[in-house]
């Protein structure tokens, strides 16, 4: 039969409007069609059939319909103007909701918001309004880390992927945002809190996993400008170059490159610099598929901001940072507290269509990391110090010699990461069930080391990450290093998993099983008991998740998920003082693997106006890993501790609304609490921590934005409310609640000769200019001496914390050509 464009009658918008949202509710179960609309693949939503935009002029949709029957014959056809930032302007809740129809609760992010933030906006920030998210950020232009936390677990429990390659660092499963793709080429971010894909090569992510997309190539030749300035001596240019189509090959790509100055926006003014580049290519393969080669490049230099005690944050105003002068050698002059490294992402997925209902997914994938981060630290000029548990005399004859007993030194953690992997997946669709198998082979290499680097009379290092001759060195030559480590992470994965859709999709339930082989041999290289370590670990995941839609506007759905991971790669060595040759920390390659269970129940309405969704959610962890930081030896060192058994449970809630004169409202919240359920260990007794409520859960959170776009006119405002949030087990120590406001408002005009919409944009960060504490650095036991459950005292440790940016204003103007 022969297709054709036909408007099809449906429900009045006018009567939709004019009823309260519950009755729109209520109604819509027993009067809506339980046929389905075909979907946009573009946004995600329902297609509406909506003319292409022709002019500046709000586009009226009164007789659109905005659901269709699906009756055969009838083709619904969607146009939607995109500007080439990449902006629709018809999005639910501004770009913070699509239509979701897994088992699980998702939350996709898409280009309609990111779009419009800050130009330096990054993987982290752009998830920061949806349900459950806190993120602790520590300067407006995301070149400092930071940590994101999802229903009450830290951004080491969290998955990040981009474009099918994992990002995290197996060793520690620390993530990196400032060194992912930049905001102008992402398309979307979802987000899968406290369950993980069965298909994706990630272990250790009980928090859940995050999804980069970036967007893919124009089909004709073109790109964008973009040129930003903004508070604290910012600059930044952006440019993209698409081929188009090349000729008829079925290949096309997009070439796009950033580059950012600017000072740091407390304390001293400490540039930094960021080099970006962000390329994809696409083949269509046509009825056989398609492949994708993705690179993600990032260089970058910086001074770091230091992270404060509660004491030092209250008695500088909130302007607490590493010192501005180098007066009496300090060894915390800024100057001694850089970071400089390299990675490189690439990612090159291809899908293929078989014969018989057979598919093929096969990804090879790389991350590679250089470089290093420094302090500053002291040496004694007797030359006599503890290499490894060793009592040794040192060599400071190429070091410039400081005043007194000791010598201030510049000391460099660098590392050297290696990490490729393959991730293969196939599946047979034979009626209503699809049956996946596969198997993911990840090896990780990493080194790390560091050393003691001579320091000019005005503080500032001779090499910032000694790659000169001026270091420390032992009296045979070998220089002189308090960390010295190599390991190796070898993983295979087997996953088996079946996929049942019944009642014309309206049905879908899913079960999967996934093992897991772990070997991870090490080597330590300093004087000690240990040199040859390692971990083995297997572990069987399995999960499972049913959906139902009653009808295009209803649908409940239910999960439960299993998760694991093995300790850290650091946790296998002894890390000794250098002066006194005290074993600071323990190494232990008969630490508990972590195990975590989840479960979710929750409801999903999409309608013709608004859209939400309500998510309940409980979770269990035995041998519970939780991130901190450690002074070793003047230096931060990640570390971990076990908090033995942890419980979270709470609820999710979401609502947006699409297009209604020109503005999308969406407001998400959160209420959570997350228990401690062992008393933890502290030396010889034990912290009396059970029953407390977590380091780093807020009980309550909320988000808010309200986007207007009439296609000349747009901009939105933004605000994130967290709770009170402890920052140790006994709850002695905690975080003030606080509101963060952000606020974008430009302007897009006529298309000028080659010039194609261009732009202005000025994004306001922390509008209120509030001075704040975004997150816990550091988490301790206790903040304040307490007696432990067997009677001794144990001494109170300060945790360290993330200050929230100040306020910083960003203009933006962008052209497409």
């Amino acid at each position: 039969m022969a297709k054709c464009c036909l408007a099809v009658p449906a429900m009045p918008i006018g009567r939709l409007v004019s009823v309260s949202v519950a009755a729109q509710i209520i109604a819509s179960i027993f009067f809506v069609p339980s046929a389905y609309a075909k979907h946009s693949e573009k946004t995600g939503t329902r297609a509406h059939s909506r003319p292409a935009i022709a002019s500046r002029a709000p586009v009226r949709h009164a007789a659109t319909p905005l659901y269709a029957k699906s009756v055969e014959g009838i083709e619904v056809k969607s146009a939607v103007h995109h500007s080439p930032s990449g902006r629709s302007g018809r999005d639910i809740g501004g770009g913070l909701m699509t239509r979701q129809t897994a088992t699980t609760a998702l939350s996709t992010v898409t280009r309609d918001f990111v779009a419009t933030q800050s130009p330096s906006t990054s993987a982290y920030e752009v998830l920061r309004l949806v349900p459950g998210v806190n993120v602790a950020t520590s300067d407006p232009y995301n070149i400092q880390s930071g940590n994101i936390i999802v229903r009450g677990l830290s951004g080491d429990e969290i998955g990040f992927m981009m474009e099918g390659a994992p990002l995290n660092n197996v060793g520690t499963y620390v993530t990196l945002p400032s060194q992912y793709p930049d905001g102008d080429s992402i398309e979307k971010e979802t987000l899968r809190p406290t369950s993980v894909d069965l298909t994706a090569p990630m272990i250790g992510a009980a928090g859940g996993l995050t999804s980069v997309d970036l967007r893919d190539p124009a089909d004709r030749r073109g790109g964008m400008l973009s040129a930003s300035f903004g508070s604290h001596n910012m600059f930044r240019q952006f440019l993209r170059l698409d081929s188009g189509k090349i000729g008829q090959s079925g290949v096309k790509f997009f070439l796009g490159y950033s580059h950012i100055l600017g000072d740091n926006w407390r304390g001293p003014a400490a540039p930094f610099r960021r080099d970006h580049v962000d390329f994809k290519l696409v083949k269509d393969w046509g009825a056989v598929g398609k492949s994708r080669l993705v690179v993600s490049y990032t260089d970058f230099n910086m001074y770091l901001l230091s992270t404060p005690t509660l004491a030092q944050y209250r008695s500088t105003g909130g302007n607490y940072n590493f010192s501005s002068s180098y007066a009496n050698q300090n060894p915390l002059y800024y100057k001694l507290r850089g970071q400089s490294a390299r990675t490189v992402i690439v990612s090159a997925p291809t899908d293929l269509s078989l014969q018989h209902g057979v598919s093929l997914s096969i990804t090879p994938y790389y991350y590679g990391a250089w470089g290093g981060f420094a302090y500053g630290a002291t040496l004694p000029n007797s030359g006599r110090a503890y290499f490894g548990n060793q009592l040794s005399s040192l060599d400071l004859s190429s070091l410039n010699k400081g005043t007194g007993t000791t010598t201030t030194v510049n000391v460099p953690t660098v590392f050297d990461i290696q990490h490729p992997g393959l991730n293969t997946l196939v599946s047979w669709k034979s009626g209503i069930n699809t049956v996946k198998a596969g198997y993911w082979f990840d090896y990780t290499r990493q080194t790390y080391q560091n050393s003691f680097g001579s320091v000019y009379s005005d503080g500032s290092p001779v090499a910032k990450l000694n790659n000169s001759d001026q270091v420390a060195r032992l009296k045979d030559g070998t220089i002189y290093r308090s960390t010295d480590w190599l390991a190796q992470t070898y993983t295979n994965s087997v996953y088996l998993g079946d996929q049942i859709k019944a009642f014309n999709n309206r049905f879908l339930a899913e079960a999967g099983i996934k093992a897991v082989w772990i070997h991870r041999p090490g080597q330590n290289f300093l004087p000690g008991p240990q040199s040859d370590v390692g971990q083995n670990a297997f572990q069987v995941t399995p999960q499972v998740g049913l959906r139902y839609e009653f009808n295009q506007h209803h649908q409940i759905y239910l999960s439960g998920n299993t998760a694991f991971r093995v300790p850290t790669a650091n946790s296998l060595f002894n890390s000794y003082n250098g002066t006194t040759g005290t074993l600071l920390i323990a190494g232990n390659n008969k630490q508990k693997n972590e195990y975590s269970i989840s479960e979710e129940i929750g409801y999903r309405y999409s309608g013709p106006i608004l859209s939400g969704s309500v998510s309940f959610f409980n979770y269990n962890f035995t041998n519970r890993q939780i991130s901190t930081a450690a002074i070793i030896n003047g230096g931060s060192v990640s570390t971990f501790i076990n908090a033995g058994g942890e419980t979270g449970r709470g609820v999710d809630i979401q609502l947006g609304t699409r297009p209604w004169h020109n503005l999308r409202p969406y407001v998400s919240a959160e209420y959570i609490r997350v228990t401690t359920d062992n008393n933890l260990l502290n030396g010889s007794d034990y912290l009396p921590t059970k029953g407390k409520i977590a380091p780093r859960a807020p009980k309550y959170s909320a988000g808010l934005g309200l986007s207007y776009d009439d296609h000349s006119l747009f901009g939105n405002i933004t605000a994130k409310y967290m709770d009170t949030q402890y920052s140790t087990f006994m709850n002695d120590e905690a975080i003030p609640a606080h509101t963060n406001l952000d606020m974008s408002i430009g302007y897009r005009f006529h298309s000028y000769a080659f010039l194609k919409e261009p732009e202005l944009r000025l994004n306001i960060q922390n509008l209120a200019g509030a001075t704040y504490l975004s997150g816990s650095n550091s988490v301790t036991g206790n903040a304040k001496a307490v007696r432990g459950v067997y009677g001794t005292t144990i001494a109170g440790s300060a945790p360290t914390y993330l200050q929230g940016a100040g306020r910083a204003f960003i203009g933006t103007v962008t052209a497409g050509f």
